[in-house]
Protein backbone atom coordinates (compact mmCIF):
# COMPACT_ATOMS: atom_id res chain seq x y z
CA UNK A 1 0.00 0.00 0.00
CA UNK A 2 0.93 3.56 -0.95
CA UNK A 3 1.02 5.75 1.34
CA UNK A 4 1.29 10.03 0.83
CA UNK A 5 2.33 12.76 2.68
CA UNK A 6 1.00 16.48 2.65
CA UNK A 7 4.04 19.18 1.40
CA UNK A 8 4.43 22.62 2.08
CA UNK A 9 4.06 25.55 4.43
CA UNK A 10 1.17 24.37 5.97
CA UNK A 11 0.79 27.99 7.47
CA UNK A 12 0.32 29.75 3.78
CA UNK A 13 -3.29 27.59 3.27
CA UNK A 14 -4.03 28.88 7.23
CA UNK A 15 -4.26 32.57 6.50
CA UNK A 16 -7.54 32.21 3.49
CA UNK A 17 -9.58 29.98 5.88
CA UNK A 18 -8.85 32.49 8.36
CA UNK A 19 -9.98 35.28 6.30
CA UNK A 20 -13.03 33.18 4.42
CA UNK A 21 -14.00 32.55 8.09
CA UNK A 22 -14.14 36.32 9.14
CA UNK A 23 -15.74 37.41 6.05
CA UNK A 24 -18.53 35.49 6.78
CA UNK A 25 -18.56 35.96 10.44
CA UNK A 26 -18.59 39.99 9.62
CA UNK A 27 -21.81 39.59 6.80
CA UNK A 28 -23.62 37.32 9.45
CA UNK A 29 -22.75 39.85 11.88
CA UNK A 30 -24.10 42.76 9.92
CA UNK A 31 -27.45 41.58 9.07
CA UNK A 32 -27.81 40.37 12.74
CA UNK A 33 -27.30 43.47 13.69
CA UNK A 34 -29.53 45.22 10.86
CA UNK A 35 -32.86 42.87 12.27
CA UNK A 36 -31.66 43.99 15.87
CA UNK A 37 -31.26 47.72 15.62
CA UNK A 38 -34.33 47.65 12.63
CA UNK A 39 -36.71 46.26 15.66
CA UNK A 40 -35.40 48.46 18.08
CA UNK A 41 -35.73 51.48 16.25
CA UNK A 42 -39.29 50.28 15.30
CA UNK A 43 -39.97 49.86 19.75
CA UNK A 44 -41.53 46.32 18.55
CA UNK A 45 -43.46 44.68 21.17
CA UNK A 46 -41.20 41.68 20.50
CA UNK A 47 -38.07 42.81 20.81
CA UNK A 48 -36.18 40.10 22.84
CA UNK A 49 -37.84 37.89 21.02
CA UNK A 50 -36.68 38.87 17.24
CA UNK A 51 -33.29 39.47 19.19
CA UNK A 52 -33.58 35.55 20.15
CA UNK A 53 -34.54 34.49 17.29
CA UNK A 54 -32.16 36.17 14.90
CA UNK A 55 -29.11 35.17 17.18
CA UNK A 56 -30.17 31.47 17.10
CA UNK A 57 -30.41 32.14 12.85
CA UNK A 58 -26.95 33.60 13.23
CA UNK A 59 -25.52 30.61 15.06
CA UNK A 60 -26.85 28.18 12.24
CA UNK A 61 -26.41 30.19 9.19
CA UNK A 62 -22.53 30.73 10.06
CA UNK A 63 -21.80 27.06 11.50
CA UNK A 64 -23.40 25.58 8.29
CA UNK A 65 -21.16 28.03 6.07
CA UNK A 66 -18.20 27.64 7.70
CA UNK A 67 -18.41 24.21 7.89
CA UNK A 68 -18.89 24.15 4.07
CA UNK A 69 -16.07 26.33 3.33
CA UNK A 70 -13.65 24.66 5.64
CA UNK A 71 -14.70 20.85 3.38
CA UNK A 72 -14.50 22.29 0.54
CA UNK A 73 -10.89 23.97 1.31
CA UNK A 74 -10.06 20.45 2.75
CA UNK A 75 -11.16 18.38 -0.40
CA UNK A 76 -9.44 20.58 -2.57
CA UNK A 77 -6.26 20.25 -1.16
CA UNK A 78 -6.61 16.58 -1.34
CA UNK A 79 -8.08 16.25 -4.82
CA UNK A 80 -5.06 19.02 -5.55
CA UNK A 81 -2.55 16.35 -3.88
CA UNK A 82 -4.04 13.20 -5.24
CA UNK A 83 -3.86 14.81 -8.76
CA UNK A 84 -0.08 15.75 -8.32
CA UNK A 85 1.02 12.47 -7.17
CA UNK A 86 -0.80 11.03 -9.75
CA UNK A 87 -3.74 8.92 -7.90
CA UNK A 88 -6.41 10.65 -9.25
CA UNK A 89 -8.34 10.51 -12.79
CA UNK A 90 -8.86 14.73 -13.34
CA UNK A 91 -12.31 14.32 -14.55
CA UNK A 92 -13.62 12.72 -11.01
CA UNK A 93 -14.75 14.87 -8.74
CA UNK A 94 -17.87 12.79 -7.20
CA UNK A 95 -16.00 12.49 -3.94
CA UNK A 96 -16.62 16.45 -3.71
CA UNK A 97 -18.35 17.74 -0.63
CA UNK A 98 -21.84 18.81 -1.90
CA UNK A 99 -23.19 22.28 -0.08
CA UNK A 100 -26.47 22.27 2.05
CA UNK A 101 -28.48 23.95 -0.57
CA UNK A 102 -31.56 23.33 1.11
CA UNK A 103 -30.52 24.51 4.31
CA UNK A 104 -29.04 27.96 2.76
CA UNK A 105 -32.74 28.22 1.50
CA UNK A 106 -34.34 27.46 4.52
CA UNK A 107 -31.91 30.22 6.26
CA UNK A 108 -32.35 32.44 3.74
CA UNK A 109 -36.41 32.29 4.23
CA UNK A 110 -36.02 32.61 7.98
CA UNK A 111 -34.24 35.47 7.60
CA UNK A 112 -36.71 37.10 5.81
CA UNK A 113 -39.55 35.82 7.61
CA UNK A 114 -37.87 37.50 10.73
CA UNK A 115 -36.72 40.73 9.09
CA UNK A 116 -40.98 40.83 7.98
CA UNK A 117 -41.26 40.23 11.78
CA UNK A 118 -39.28 43.14 12.87
CA UNK A 119 -41.08 45.22 9.93
CA UNK A 120 -44.86 44.25 10.65
CA UNK A 121 -45.45 46.36 13.96
CA UNK A 122 -46.14 50.03 13.44
CA UNK A 123 -44.21 52.12 16.14
CA UNK A 124 -46.62 52.96 19.18
CA UNK A 125 -47.51 56.39 19.49
CA UNK A 126 -45.92 58.34 22.46
CA UNK A 127 -47.89 58.72 25.41
CA UNK A 128 -49.46 61.55 26.11
CA UNK A 129 -48.97 63.09 29.80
Amino acid sequence: MLASAESGDPNATNLPIVLAGLFILAVIALLVFAVIVLSRARKHRHTESITVAIIFWAFIAAGSLLYAGEAQMDWSKQYTLRLETGYLDPQDTSDAPRPPWMLWSGLGVAYGAILIWSLTQKPMPPKNV
